[in-house]
């Protein structure tokens, strides 16, 4: 039996868009990239439609899909030079292009999600003789493509 293929979380990456046209130039923040996930939701209707056949047995509902989001959650060291960043994205109504880069070395096939994200949560703690940790949540704003690595 062969091993599967398994990435560190280093492979897993947060790129935020700049965004600048024509050409928009992705970054991976610190912030976001020491502890991130990617998470998609779907909202569904559970809808119970009776064998009528047989109306005393129990129902299997059906599930109707209704809605897919995605999150992202990203923590780590503040970085000071991004706090305005950071601090200016929460207080806009505006989205930034993102992209989560699964598997982003060369030998390792993957690829990329993109789509718009808004910063729905942006955190900031620190203790006596820590650093200032930071976590923010970041919230899809339509939908996401998937990009396979070439």
């Amino acid at each position: 039996m062969a091993q599967p293929t398994t990435l560190k979380g280093t492979q897993l990456l947060i790129k935020v868009g700049d965004g600048a046209t024509p050409t928009e130039t992705f970054a991976h923040p610190c912030l976001i990239n020491a502890s991130r996930s990617l998470s998609f939701t779907t909202e569904t209707n559970e809808i119970l439609i009776p064998d009528c056949s047989n109306p005393e047995d129990p129902i299997w509902p059906v599930i109707i899909k209704t809605a897919i989001s995605a999150s992202i959650s990203g923590a780590g060291k503040l970085e000071l030079a991004d706090l305005s960043s950071y601090f200016n994205w929460v207080n806009s109504p505006n989205s930034k292009n993102c992209q989560i880069v699964v598997g982003v070395l060369a030998d390792v096939t993957g690829g990329y999600f993109s789509g718009a994200f808004a910063l729905t949560d942006f955190e900031m703690s620190g203790d006596h003789g820590e650093m200032v940790e930071c976590s923010i949540s970041l919230k899809s704003d339509g939908p996401l493509t998937f990009t396979a690595h070439a």
